[in-house]
């Protein structure tokens, strides 16, 4: 192998090793973003119990419990996966609805909330929470 050979396939090899760096940094500002907006949503609704929940929504993946504000019946949206990760939620308050959501790679889901108290609220509701299988996760 000649040494131009060699230089350029270490220069390959560096290019390559900052484009990953790039990549897994950019994965983790979006994950805070995404996550922050959850948080701000999971704020305006305040305690799961609260009274303004209204309704449910059920994915394969993840249950959504839905409160209202004023004539608004799906103002606030938060859900969730089985082990009690906030894997989404929307404020649909004013005009488009503004999402947080890091269903797309849940490892990086920082919000949680008590999986046993969202199924009891769905079954309160008459809802049969969604089993999510182990590879789901």
């Amino acid at each position: 192998m000649s040494r131009k050979s060699v230089v350029w396939a270490l220069a390959a090899v560096a290019v390559a090793g900052v484009l990953v760096l790039v990549g897994r940094l950019e994965r983790r500002h979006h994950a805070n973003v995404q996550n922050a907006r959850i948080a701000k949503v999971m704020a305006s609704v305040g305690s799961l119990t609260s009274p303004t929940l209204d309704a449910y929504r059920m994915r394969a993946e993840f249950d959504c419990l839905i409160y209202k504000r004023g004539a608004n019946p799906y103002a606030l949206e938060l859900c969730v996966d089985g082990r009690g990760r906030v894997l989404e939620a929307i404020d649909r308050r004013h005009g488009e609805p503004w999402i947080g959501s890091v269903r797309e790679e849940r490892s990086l889901a920082s919000n949680t909330v008590s999986r046993q108290t969202v199924d009891r609220l769905l079954k309160k509701m008459h809802a049969q929470p969604v089993g999510v299988a182990p590879w789901q996760y």
